[in-house]
């Protein structure tokens, strides 16, 4: 699939990514977040395949707030990517508009 093509329901596949990562944040109770995620669009599987996955844990009493290895920037991270997102249609899809509190 081309970046920008829409998937349905006014939805691009450049919104999935960010939509999971939202998603991740709301459905772990503010607890983490998955993000950094690639993906692609599987026509035929009619699914996204998402790779390279970072993951931000908001208690950072774990190993020094690296309870997912290196990239796990704790809170910070959970900061960093709602300072960027832009709640998009496939957010509103899943009931995510307005929920970034942290």
């Amino acid at each position: 699939a081309a970046a920008g093509e829409v998937v349905g329901a006014g939805i691009l596949d450049d919104d999935v990514p960010q939509a999971f990562s939202h998603f991740t944040y709301a459905e772990s109770r503010r607890r983490l977040i998955v993000v950094d995620l690639q993906g692609v669009l599987n026509r035929r599987a009619n699914a996204f395949e998402l790779t390279d996955p970072c993951i931000h844990r908001a208690d950072g009493r774990v190993r020094r707030g690296r309870s997912y290895g290196r990239t796990d920037k704790g809170s910070r991270g959970i900061v960093a990517f709602f300072r960027t997102h832009r709640c998009n249609p496939c957010c509103a899809a899943l009931g995510l508009a307005g929920e970034q509190d942290f």
